[in-house]
């Protein structure tokens, strides 16, 4: 009796064990619109956090000027190509950022991280916008959005996702902005 109840509960969990399985792995492959609407908010709040230098709070960010352009030291908890790089691989590709970056003139000076000076914040109501699926493949979304703005107004936007693991993640840095 006490083999039997044993080789049953084994049973039991072994089945419970795949069929989780199956549903992380379904859930993983689709994006819907909803799920589309909050990675694109996320990441274009990490996208203004690293514009801006840091994601909680200010700091006092120490200017210089560079080959002509003024440059502003990113905060300490972004202070490195590293560290900003994990921050933002929760929401872009590795090919998002490394563009990004590049294309923000992003730099290393005396061993820290900094940037251009300039200002900007988000005008955009990323969660009210109005998707559309545009293109879709196994691992690749792309979607059209009408995103409303603060002021009433709204802007087009096209935001493309891949799959990166089991995660969907923004291929385009500044698609959010």
């Amino acid at each position: 009796m006490k083999k039997f109840l044993s080789l049953l509960l084994s049973i039991i969990i072994i089945s419970f064990t795949l069929s989780a399985q199956v549903t992380a792995q379904t859930t993983s492959q689709n994006l819907s619109d909803a799920n589309a609407l909050k990675i694109a908010d996320n990441a274009s709040k990490h996208f203004w956090n690293a514009l801006h230098g840091y994601k909680n709070r200010s700091c006092s960010q120490k200017t210089f000027t560079y080959k002509g352009t003024e440059f502003s030291y990113i905060c300490q908890e972004f202070n490195t190509k590293d560290k900003l790089t994990n921050y933002l691989e929760e929401t872009f590709t590795n090919n998002a950022i490394d563009k990004g970056l590049t294309k923000y003139n992003y730099i290393t000076h005396k061993g820290k991280l900094a940037r251009p000076i300039g200002d900007g914040d988000s005008m955009l109501e990323w969660r009210k916008a109005k998707i559309k699926l545009a293109y879709q493949k196994t691992n690749v979304r792309s979607y059209n959005l009408t995103v409303p703005t603060v002021d009433g107004d709204s802007v087009k936007r096209t935001v493309t996702f891949y799959k990166s693991g089991s995660t969907w993640k923004v291929n385009q840095f500044d698609a959010v902005q």
